[in-house]
């Protein structure tokens, strides 16, 4: 069996939705319990997961073309790839409000923001899991 980015993805993206999920649940866990070192905690995940975000995400672009598309799941690979790239761009904008801006402002947008990642790295999930488990994606790879 020669190398596929298509199998090395799946391997890849538990790491950063972990660390994204538990981010978001920390921090605000940590907010709203006044717990400042789970709020840190989450800070941190979040931080971490964003930056895992990248293997992830190539090794995911780079494995589309180890993959023959077909109708049957053409839809859920588009949805896939959707809201990967919004969650990148949420938690691009979560990290950036966290930067940027400061004062009540900052920590509404930081905080909607990171909600809608959290959001977005649910349905991007749920799509990937289709992917892998109703159409075996990537394992059909190994069966050719």
């Amino acid at each position: 069996m020669n190398f596929s980015f298509a199998l090395i993805h799946p391997l890849l993206v538990h790491f950063p939705v972990g660390l994204l999920f538990t981010g978001v649940l920390f921090e605000t866990y940590g907010k709203l319990r006044s717990e400042p070192a789970v709020e840190r905690a989450g800070a941190f995940n979040l931080r971490l997961g964003y930056l895992f975000i990248f293997p992830a995400l190539g090794a995911g672009l780079l494995g589309l073309s180890d993959i023959e598309m077909r109708d049957n799941f053409r839809d859920f690979i588009s949805k896939h790839i959707l809201f990967a790239f919004s969650s990148l761009f949420a938690f691009s904008l979560t990290l950036l409000a966290s930067r940027f801006l400061h004062g009540r402002m900052g920590k509404i947008l930081y905080t909607i923001f990171s909600f809608v990642g959290f959001f977005c790295i649910l349905a991007t999930g749920y799509f990937g899991g289709e992917l892998a488990h109703r159409f075996d994606l990537p394992l059909q790879l190994g069966m050719d």
